[in-house]
């Protein structure tokens, strides 16, 4: 069988785009190293710009009475504090349950799934495209790829070069009387936790760092948050006051944040594989949703025969660079920030004498309902 459309990596990209493109008339397949569900680390905060198209590709999620955030908050570990309201705002999912609702519904779709299969090559020729994987070899027009950002099929050329600065994040599931309106940023020596709530009263507590301060703590997680995150009050008395519903924490390590060619050797990339944008500004599950809703219509266009192959690479490409890189550079700038409490202190500072300019970065972050 020759398929329409292969999507390599069945996250939160790759099952929207499977679900989209399905939708159109045209047969995916999406081949998947992982299974489903699980848990991955994520902050499980989704922009509102994305609500309606999730909505639209997802039925099943509008039976769910997900928290809508409105206020946002960002502390130090002094005693300085931030409150502002989101004018977008977003709402809050588990990545477990949202990739396990799409993945049903791109199941009950028709689109076909090669679960734990790991492609190991990509080759084009007489105008098809033949993948190998560890299962077998694949065939289609199109092929889109969203494997995440430490894929073995990465882009090879165009990757902009940054420092060697690495991230650990750590994700935690927790039960905690709390606003579930509310999203918080607390800061603390080398990084920074977010914490909002998620489906059936939880909340989801994920933390980002440099990975030197891991391995300050003899690669300890109890260690480091007793001595790099209990500095900030507020996180102290988080940790102390929930109730912990993983037995071990998430964890990923060798997290950095780059722009890439969202377009290489024939193959669209979207998702983490197009680039990574730092979770201190939030939207990294909202960039993925627009970009598939944008390569979704644009393949559609092509099928229809409105663009030819040319015209679908430059048509993508535009989109992705004029709406992402911005956001993505603007995210580096506020993740190397917020690993310091003095500069995080002073933004505080700026934001509390110009609110109008806290409002308008978060602005920034946050793209156009789509």
């Amino acid at each position: 069988m020759i398929f329409d459309v292969a999507i390599i990596g069945g996250g939160i990209a790759g099952l929207a785009l499977a679900n989209d493109i399905n939708s159109r008339g045209y047969n995916v397949v999406v081949i998947e190293k992982g299974n489903y569900p699980r848990h991955k680390v994520c902050g499980e905060y989704i922009s509102m710009e994305s609500y309606n198209y999730l909505h639209k590709i997802c039925p099943a999620l509008k039976q769910l009475n997900l928290p809508i955030i409105t206020n946002f908050k960002i502390t130090t570990g002094t005693t300085k504090e931030f409150t502002t309201i989101l004018d977008l705002g977003g709402f809050g999912v588990s990545r477990y349950l949202l990739e396990e609702l799409l993945f049903e519904e791109a199941k009950k779709k028709g689109v076909v799934f090669l679960l734990d299969t790991k492609t190991k090559d990509i080759r084009y020729e007489n105008e098809m495209y033949t993948i190998e994987t560890s299962a077998e070899n694949i065939f289609s027009k199109l092929v889109c790829n969203s494997s995440g950002r430490r894929s073995n099929l990465e882009t090879k050329g165009g990757v902009e070069q940054l420092n060697s600065t690495n991230y650990v994040g750590i994700k935690y599931h927790i039960k905690l009387k709390r606003d579930p309106n509310l999203i918080e940023i607390h800061n603390f020596p080398g990084g920074y936790c977010g914490i909002s709530n998620i489906e059936n009263d939880k909340a989801c507590l994920c933390y980002i760092v440099n990975s030197k301060k891991l391995k300050e703590a003899n690669n300890s997680i109890p260690e480091l948050e007793k001595n790099t995150l209990y500095k900030n009050s507020r996180l102290k008395k988080i940790f102390s006051d929930a109730e912990f519903l993983f037995q071990q924490p998430l964890t990923i390590s060798g997290i950095n944040f780059r722009i890439k060619q969202p377009v290489n050797n024939g193959s669209f990339f979207l998702g983490d594989s197009a680039g990574s944008i730092a979770p201190i500004t939030g939207n990294g599950m909202s960039v993925a949703l627009r970009a598939a809703s944008v390569l979704a219509s644009l393949i559609d266009d092509h099928f229809s025969g409105k663009v030819n192959s040319q015209q679908l690479e430059e048509k993508y490409n535009k989109f992705w660079n004029k709406e992402f890189s911005t956001r993505i550079k603007l995210s580096r700038y506020f993740q190397k920030l917020s690993e310091f409490s003095l500069l995080t202190g002073i933004t505080i500072n700026l934001f509390k004498a110009f609110p109008s300019l806290a409002r308008g970065i978060i602005k920034l972050t946050h793209g156009k309902p789509f």
